[in-house]
């Protein structure tokens, strides 16, 4: 526990030296080097046998028996200061004004675990709580307002370094790297030149994460929006892309984005992310020798009323559409009265209530204060027939048609997105335009495929639908739709929650 809380991954010597050697070899030689989460010193070490007594060496380290050893290791030369202090208390501020006028380098790995978990274990290495990023309503209550503890600190000492030449070196999560460099972006801050160096964090931490050193030179100030993305920290690296800023737009491949810039835009049509329960062993549903059964192994017999198939990301993102799961549906707009489920669907209602607790205890805020067994990720929209998908959670772009599935509407989980559709000819001919190499080589440009999820909502609603059909010379056929887009703009008549036929086998066809 304390590892994961102290972010406690030792960097291995081999990469120590190819990150200070890259340095060594494309930036100034420093006055000062700073390492703020030092552990068992060993950039400091590394950084010594590069530079020696050419500069001053200062490491700050919170777990009391790191810093001994530290501090003991360094105990031959007056040149390195171990500290034994919590980065979150010290004061980085007047630490940086008093080397104004020195060349710095702050170099490190800091935690690359999240506040979060974090939290979870009652962890004391944490900033102090404040919604930094500025995020706003549901954002601000669900997964975008988590973050690593290694961002938090690296823009901390960017903010503390205006007046400061020199460079800061990191190790991190790629997508950490690209988080911090759009938060001072989007302030119109400027703060240097980017570089990304990619790194095996498999090999060397034993961790499945993209990562990179992150190496920011505060001593180059241009307008440049930009950050460049190299395959590796040692001399044959090649530059892989540029990502950056344009039109305050953030774009994962800016070279390619350009070529196909026509269509960015504004999307006729509202994409929703599907249902977000956050219980699924109670409202999730498979049907097994045509009995329905819980997350639990239970036998749920229940009214129809209120259960819809349901496909989820790996259904979609395979391309699997015969629905194998079914969900309980309990609300038909968000913040809906469920108490009429009790009439309605009396055992639907004893169900939910034998599973109150867990039902009462999920951990979002965004049930709070909400009717008993609420849900979110619903309107007129979840109920259309017809829909467009794709899975958020893919790397391959896919958008699938998804058709109703024994009389009723499919549901869509909270990692998937669609768009609602009147007809069957409307879904599928979306469907084969969002498919063509036009759109998917527009959508490559746009997403960072090492993102845990790769397609989002601010992305999808950037596809210009209109161009996209005029690039077709389809014009005409897609003014018919887009003229009407949008289903909970107008009439949906076949939301109502009626009685349906017992729920079939599966297909076997199914793949």
């Amino acid at each position: 526990m304390k590892q994961i809380e102290f972010g406690d991954f030792q960097t291995p010597n081999i990469l120590t030296e190819q990150v200070i050697q890259l340095l060594s070899n494309e930036l100034p030689t420093p006055n000062i080097v700073i390492e703020p989460t030092c552990g068992l010193g060993n950039f400091i070490e590394e950084a010594y046998n590069e530079w020696n007594d050419k500069c001053k060496y200062f490491g700050f380290e919170i777990n009391s028996e790191y810093y001994e050893l530290t501090k003991n290791k360094f105990a031959y030369t007056d040149n390195i200061k171990i500290k034994s202090q919590n980065f979150f208390s010290f004061d980085w501020n007047s630490f940086f004004k008093n080397l104004a006028n020195k060349e710095i380098a702050i170099i490190g790995n800091p935690p690359w675990v999240s506040n979060s978990t974090m939290g979870n274990l009652d962890g004391n290495n944490l900033p102090k709580k404040s919604n930094f990023q500025k995020l706003k309503g549901f954002d601000a209550k669900t997964g975008k307002s988590n973050f690593d503890i290694a961002e938090w600190i690296i823009i901390e000492l960017i903010e503390s370094t205006k007046l400061c030449t020199g460079y800061l070196a990191f190790l991190c999560k790629t997508a950490t790297a690209r988080k911090i460099l759009t938060y001072f972006w989007k302030k119109n801050i400027n703060i240097g030149e980017a570089n990304l160096y990619l790194i095996n964090a498999k090999k060397d931490f034993n961790v499945s994460v993209d990562a990179c050193l992150f190496v920011v030179n505060f001593s180059t100030k241009d307008e440049n929006k930009y950050a460049s993305v190299y395959s590796s920290l040692v001399s044959d690296k090649k530059l892989l892309y540029k990502f950056g800023m344009y039109k305050e737009q953030l774009i994962s491949n800016l070279t390619d984005y350009k070529q196909y810039e026509y269509l960015d835009g504004f999307s006729s049509y509202t994409w929703r992310s599907g249902i977000k329960h956050d219980a699924s062993k109670v409202m999730e549903l498979t049907l097994k020798n045509d009995e329905l059964v819980n997350g639990f192994g239970e036998v749920v017999d229940i009214e129809d009323t209120y259960i819809y198939p349901l496909l989820k990301s790996s259904d979609i993102g395979n391309s699997r559409l015969v629905p194998r799961r079914f969900v309980i549906v309990t609300q038909r707009k968000v913040g809906e009265d469920t108490s009429i489920i009790e009439t309605i669907a009396p055992k639907t209602w004893e169900y939910l209530n034998q599973h109150i607790s867990k039902l009462n205890n999920r951990k979002s805020s965004i049930y709070k204060n909400k009717p008993l067994f609420s849900i979110f990720g619903i309107g007129k929209y979840s109920f259309s027939n017809w829909k467009v998908g794709i899975s958020g959670l893919y790397k391959n772009i896919t958008f699938c048609t998804i058709p109703p599935y024994q009389d009723k509407p499919i549901m869509l989980d909270d990692t998937c997105y669609f768009i609602p559709c009147n007809s069957e000819e409307e879904a599928k001919y979306w469907t084969k335009l969002l498919n063509s190499d036009e759109m998917k080589k527009f959508l490559h440009s746009l997403i960072f495929i090492d993102a845990k999820r790769p397609v989002t909502v601010d992305i999808l609603k950037r596809i210009n639908m209109a161009s996209l059909s005029k690039k077709f010379a389809e014009s005409e056929i897609a003014n018919k739709y887009l003229k009407f887009s949008g289903m909970e703009t107008r009439g949906q008549a076949s939301f109502v929650f009626e009685q349906q036929p017992k729920y079939l086998t599966t297909p076997s066809t199914e793949q």
